[in-house]
């Protein structure tokens, strides 16, 4: 069956905000890591790469689905956005106070090594990125993805203006550059919240009531869960890598692995979008099946062309970018190649199964491959250090990509039947 381009042309053009929001923020983010990759030792690299990880984890914990639950409930009641809005945006700012006496303990019990300010400075700049995103997805619920882009796009102009400068003409230490970091995305808050404003959803401390908390977390839970699983069998390796092996295989294999999730943006922003365009299908079989395999082929062919390059030119792409002290990432990112097409398919069944509303079923898929991820990895790092985790890694892609892929097969058959 031939493929109709034009077809992928209006998709690619329909997402175009996306596509740009996508592609700044991967590039920032490449730029400011590779900066300090560059600049500091492997160890300290290490290090850093270790809280961020720790923080994005916790923060999966405590957000308790916050984020998808407000594009969701956006995208159906654009009547009450306000509502929604505030309630959520609150009740994830009062989170902090669990997260960072929490966060604060693992890290003074597992990682005492690691300077005390630099973890204050890491997790909150996490966390304030975390609100960012809850901000993100109320702007996601009525598709206004220029207003995002704009909102992000000053902000990481000026920290990376002002990370070359720190790092080449005044020799800034690490917790300032962060600090810059963490100003810039507090900046991105500001000017989200004002573009949510113009849309006509501000916070209200009126929504927000016990009643409405407890109606937010009896959809959100499972939502959070699912997070849960999914960024713990994502994140729970490197943890593990810079406790078993050090800080200096940890950066190993963070450079490795941060450019094989980099590989995403090249298909990510037709999902984004995604989430909302399939919870606006109401379960409509035909269309869900018609949306499934369109994004599928195009993705598809996409994964397949940066499994090419990835697996072919590791070792330029690394000593190019990251020079030649990270060469022990070589391998470790041609092994990681090899899962880029199920990552970028199961990263497109997920959100169908969630945007059609089957929380709880992505929640167990999730859960499933996140104990098969810690207890492989557990086992086998220790005595085959970062190949076992590239390895384990590729393995739960496909692993969770067949078990989507079977229940929306199943799901998508018995909903045709009903209607038929």
């Amino acid at each position: 069956m031939g493929i109709n381009f034009k077809k992928y042309k209006g998709l690619l053009a329909g997402s175009k905000y996306i596509f740009l929001l996508n592609l700044t923020d991967k590039l920032f983010s490449f730029i400011i890591m590779l900066l300090l990759a560059r600049n500091f030792p492997t160890e300290i690299y290490g290090q850093v790469v270790t809280l961020i990880t720790l923080s994005m984890v916790l923060i999966s914990i405590f957000d308790l689905g916050l984020p998808i639950y407000i594009q969701h409930e956006i995208a159906v009641n654009r009547l009450v956005a306000s509502e929604i809005f505030s309630r959520v945006f609150m009740l994830g700012s009062l989170l902090i106070i669990v997260y960072f006496g929490v966060s604060s303990a693992i890290v003074l019990l597992l990682y005492p090594e690691i300077p005390y300010t630099l973890f204050i400075i890491i997790s909150l700049m996490m966390y304030t990125s975390f609100l960012v995103t809850i901000s993100n997805k109320a702007l996601s619920g009525i598709n206004e993805y220029k207003r995002q882009f704009t909102a992000f796009l000053l902000p990481r102009i000026l920290i990376t203006g002002l990370f070359f400068a720190g790092v080449y003409l005044f020799s800034f230490s690490l917790q300032i550059l962060l600090m810059v970091m963490f100003a810039g995305i507090a900046v991105n808050l500001v000017i989200t919240i004002i573009q949510l404003r113009k849309n006509q959803i501000s916070i209200s401390l009126k929504f927000f009531n016990a009643a409405g908390v407890k109606k937010i977390l009896a959809i959100s839970l499972p939502l959070g869960i699912a997070v849960v699983f999914n960024l713990l069998y994502d994140k729970i390796d490197l943890l593990l890598i810079s406790k078993l092996r050090g800080f200096d295989e940890a950066a190993f294999y963070s450079i490795a692995y941060g450019l094989f999730k980099s590989s995403s943006i090249a298909f990510s922003f037709l999902l984004v979008s995604g989430f909302t365009r399939v919870a606006e299908l109401n379960r409509e079989p035909s269309a869900v099946r018609q949306f499934l395999f369109e994004h599928a082929k195009l993705i598809s062919i996409i994964c397949i062309i940066i499994t090419i390059i990835l697996f072919i030119f590791p070792e330029l792409i690394i000593t190019v970018f990251y020079t030649g002290k990270f060469e022990d990432s070589v391998n470790i990112l041609r092994l990681l190649s090899i899962g880029i097409i199920a990552m970028g398919l199961n990263n497109l069944t997920g959100i169908i199964l969630n945007g059609m509303g089957y929380f709880k079923i992505v929640m167990f898929i999730t859960l499933y491959a996140f104990i098969m991820n810690v207890i492989l990895n557990a086992v086998l790092i220790p005595k085959y250090g970062i190949a076992a985790s590239a390895v384990l890694t590729v393995f739960t892609e496909f692993f969770i990509l067949v078990i989507e892929w079977y229940y929306l097969k199943k799901i998508l058959v018995n909903l045709q039947s009903k209607t038929s």
